[in-house]
């Protein structure tokens, strides 16, 4: 069975789904550009496809392509800046140190050393 190495990309699939999602509920996305995957959803549900689902493995091919396609395309078309920050967010939410604060912020002042005259 082939379904054992498709299993070293579930993590990616699950990245995916969970960028999706933020990027769906982030009111910086536009509408227009929300309805992507709710139309690659009901593509996926929808008994009408460009190939039957009937011919066992190219008709699951073309909902998976298909679907795929429109999850990309709404990935590339929402404001860059919110998807680099939801992907940083995933990454940092990892990695985060146990007791870290998060969300305090430090009000300061710095200066560029390699300027300023020896003393």
């Amino acid at each position: 069975m082939r379904a054992i190495p498709l299993l070293r990309y579930f993590p990616l699939i699950l990245s995916a789904i969970r960028l999706a999602w933020g990027l769906f509920l982030d009111r910086r996305v536009g509408v227009r550009i929300k309805l992507l995957p709710i139309l690659a959803i009901l593509y996926v549900l929808s008994p009408l496809d460009l190939l039957p689902d009937i011919i066992p493995v190219v008709g699951w091919m073309d909902d998976l392509i298909v679907a795929g396609g429109l999850l990309l395309l709404f990935f590339v078309l929402a404001p860059r800046a919110v998807v680099l920050e939801r992907l940083r967010g995933q990454v940092e939410r990892g990695r985060e140190e146990p007791g870290s604060k998060t969300g305090e912020t430090v009000d300061s002042t710095f200066r560029h050393a390699d300027n300023d005259r020896p003393r």
